[in-house]
């Protein structure tokens, strides 16, 4: 914790040269050239200093993002930021998190504890935020701390439980988007959630994109209101899971980057409407990046010999870890397929079962006819863990 007196030289020293520039009275060299160093104008005080210094040595700010925060909070005693670090730290806060949050939000050095700061941290305790939630939502959203308690908190908090039709999944869904609870939910939430249910998504299925895909709100209405357009062109039924599935999927990505990978599907023979087929029957499968579809692709086509349009009607192998997942499982299929114990169609299934299953139906009731297939799938394992 900060002491008065006890700063670091090197930072005392940084602190104020970035403090004099930001003044304008520390002229720049040119290359080659000395520094010329000015004294200070009548303007310059050393309660200015002290806030910077402290921003610096206490919080952690850079020298030039302490001049920056200077400029929106100024203190002359460490009293009262003191004791606003020392909540923080005791309520599990990180080094870095402070930085971040007094970064960001340097008015938080003076609030009051007992009557801003304690009572919001405890508010979302009793709520069921851990310490450790709590230091991750206000470390993303600082700000959330110069919210009102009764006006926004609690409204805003209970709108969201009542989204999610539960207090443990609101907080699941506003750490995954902490600015859920920072925003007005009358523009962040409202306008999106009428959009939904004006073109026949179900209260459960709005819960489940609350929940589950947060960031999707942060869109304006506009775009929202596009890209379920988008998925509704695509042949998406409002009605089912899948439609807020590809909503968020569509929302992650721009037109170009659509096309991109529709390119990249394309090179391996794949059409428009076979592209769109296998967004409806697995949307993940346009998440992918350009790089892993490719991966993917010539592996089955190239290593396994699969004819690429039998992708297209099981696109879930596509979303697969090739090295965890798809190689080893593959090296034992290929096996089974040598000795005649299995049928190509099989794959698809080998693929997508859980490994316990797995092993049940595609290793060990082989091992009497194909003994090597334990030690096999292990060792890809083993390589996989590698990567």
């Amino acid at each position: 914790m900060f002491v008065a007196g006890r700063f670091d030289p090197m930072l005392v020293s940084l602190a104020r040269r970035a403090l004099l520039q930001a003044r304008g009275v520390l002229a720049l060299p040119a290359a080659g050239a000395q520094t010329l160093l000015l004294r200070p104008s009548s303007t310059s005080s050393e309660s200015d200093s002290f806030t910077v210094l402290y921003l610096v040595n206490a919080c952690g700010l850079s020298p030039e993002s302490a001049v920056s925060a200077s400029r929106r909070v100024w203190f002359e005693t460490p009293s009262r930021p003191d004791s606003v670090l020392g909540l923080l730290k005791e309520r599990g806060f990180s080094r870095t998190q402070i930085t971040d949050v007094v970064g960001r939000y340097p008015g938080v050095l003076l609030a009051s504890l007992d009557a801003i700061l304690v009572p919001k941290i405890d508010f979302l305790r009793s709520r069921g935020f851990s310490d450790s939630d709590i230091a991750r939502v206000i470390g993303a959203a600082p700000r959330l701390l110069a919210r009102s308690l009764d006006n926004h908190l609690r409204p805003t908090l209970d709108y969201i439980v009542e989204l999610v039709q539960s207090g443990e999944d609101a907080v699941a869904a506003i750490k995954r988007c902490p600015r859920m609870l920072y925003e007005d939910p009358g523009i962040l939430l409202t306008p999106k959630i009428t959009i939904l249910r004006e073109n026949g998504v179900p209260r459960a299925n709005i819960g489940h994109l609350v929940l589950y895909h947060g960031p999707i709100f942060l869109a304006s209405p506009e775009q929202f209101k596009e890209a379920v357009n988008r998925v509704k062109a695509l042949g998406f039924e409002p009605s089912k899971v899948g439609f807020v599935t590809a909503l968020h999927v569509i929302r992650g990505m721009s037109e170009p980057v659509w096309r991109r990978k529709v390119g990249v599907y394309g090179k391996w023979g794949w059409s428009e409407e076979e592209v769109a087929l296998a967004f409806r029957r697995h949307p993940w499968c346009m998440a992918a990046s350009e790089s892993k579809i490719t991966k993917v692709m010539d592996f089955f086509v190239n290593e396994m010999g699969l004819d690429s349009l039998h992708i297209a009607r099981r696109p879930v192998v596509i979303s697969l870890s090739l090295r965890r997942r798809i190689i080893p499982r593959c090296s034992v299929f290929q096996v089974l397929l040598s000795k005649g114990l299995v049928h190509t169609h099989s794959l698809g299934t080998s693929l997508i079962v859980p490994e316990s299953r797995f092993l049940e139906e595609f290793v060990t009731c082989y091992l009497g006819k194909a003994p090597q297939l334990l030690d096999l799938y292990k060792e890809k394992m083993g390589l996989a863990s590698k990567f």
